[in-house]
């Protein structure tokens, strides 16, 4: 290749590259940091879904001119390493002037940034958030209030007659139908208006003995009915049924009660 031609080649590539820098993303040193810290924040504890994500980005209430989540995007899986959920939220940096930090050499212009960030079941994942294009016409997401989560107050008085009731032959089938049954409704959150996470329900049968769980937002609500008739409810101590442990299953619930942990 002639001299001249590898020039006008270099000086193609050097335009190039000066083209996508300058067209890229919009962000500064500020921006990243900001959206780094955001992502930080909320990715543990585990988000239920992408809502939960948002609401812990959207935490004391930011104005929405300086930070605003403009999409929410769910990808449910069972994979630990595999993304969960995801938000682009986007960042108002409104720069220096000469007259509100004199001392700067230069001034800096505002900037709006736009970060994608996903999480997993670990947190943010590697490479944290990523500078991308505003979407158009973006509008600040408010995601839907959460439901209170956890065993209602009503739930161990229920365990106890719901147990005493069953005949001595129930099944687990039996035994799950009546709880599902004879459960107090849950209650309704005041400031929501949404009705609270039913508990998941958990049965076993076992030479006549009977233990059943009721577990959600961290409580593990254990119940017995033994061959004696011997009835009780109560909840073990977290340390305990906490995953690792014995957990939270009817299964669990008989260990508890006939060899409790010292």
């Amino acid at each position: 290749m002639k001299r001249w031609g590898a020039a006008l080649l270099l000086t193609a590539v050097v335009a190039a590259a000066v083209y996508l820098v300058v067209s890229g993303p919009d962000g500064n040193d500020a921006t990243d940091k900001k959206a780094q810290q955001v992502a930080d924040r909320i990715g543990y504890p585990v988000g239920a879904d992408a809502n939960a994500y948002a609401r812990s980005a959207l935490a004391g209430d930011p104005d929405p001119k300086y930070f605003a989540v403009v999409e929410i995007t769910d990808s449910p899986t069972n994979d630990a390493q595999k993304v969960r959920a995801s938000l682009v939220f986007r960042i108002y940096d409104p720069g220096t002037t000469e007259s509100d930090q004199p001392w700067r050499l230069w001034e800096e212009d505002p900037v709006t940034a736009c970060y994608r960030a996903d999480f997993n079941y670990y947190g943010v994942t590697d490479g944290g958030p990523e500078r991308v294009r505003c979407p158009e016409h973006a509008k600040p997401i408010t995601p839907p209030p959460a439901q209170r989560t956890g065993v209602p107050d009503t739930y161990p008085d229920a365990f106890k007659k719901i147990l005493a009731e069953l005949p001595p032959t129930a099944t687990k089938d039996a035994v799950l139908a009546a709880l599902r049954e004879k459960l107090p409704p849950v209650p309704v959150d005041e400031q929501t208006k949404l009705p609270q996470v039913p508990p998941h329900l958990d049965a076993v049968v076992k030479d006549g003995d009977i233990g059943v769980v009721a577990k959600g937002g961290g409580d593990c609500l254990t119940g017995v009915r033994l061959a004696d008739g011997t009835v009780e409810a109560w909840y073990p101590r977290r340390v305990h049924v906490q995953p690792g442990e014995l957990g939270c299953s009817g299964e669990s619930a008989l260990s508890l009660y006939k060899s409790p942990p010292k």
